[in-house]
């Protein structure tokens, strides 16, 4: 009977665990995959929030369709695109340093 206890208890625990660190970790080393290196918005080039985590926005919806299918890298593919619709495309985006993920950023 103890030796349920203990089971449930450590099932119960590694449970926890999994569920509030996974759901949280960041991938900020992505940021050095960009070309800008995440200098000009951080986290905020492919999340809503510019903390991170979360909701994405348009490029950084676009990033997980192309580029973490290519191995996890921003290609040219993904640089030619225009994520936001502004007009512009993501290259030139980062070019200018404005953000390839907000249309009011051109």
């Amino acid at each position: 009977m103890l030796f349920i206890k203990r089971a449930v208890i450590l099932f119960g625990v590694t449970l926890f665990f999994l569920m509030t660190v996974s759901g949280v970790s960041a991938r900020p080393f992505r940021l050095g995959k960009l070309p800008d290196k995440g200098e000009q918005f951080s986290c905020g080039t492919c999340h809503v929030n510019p903390n991170g985590g979360g909701d994405r926005n348009a490029f950084g919806k676009d990033y997980e369709k192309v580029g973490l299918k290519a191995g996890d890298k921003y290609t040219k593919q993904l640089g030619e695109m225009d994520s936001d619709k502004d007009g512009i495309s993501n290259d030139q985006e980062f070019e200018a340093g404005t953000n390839p993920g907000d249309p009011n950023s051109k």
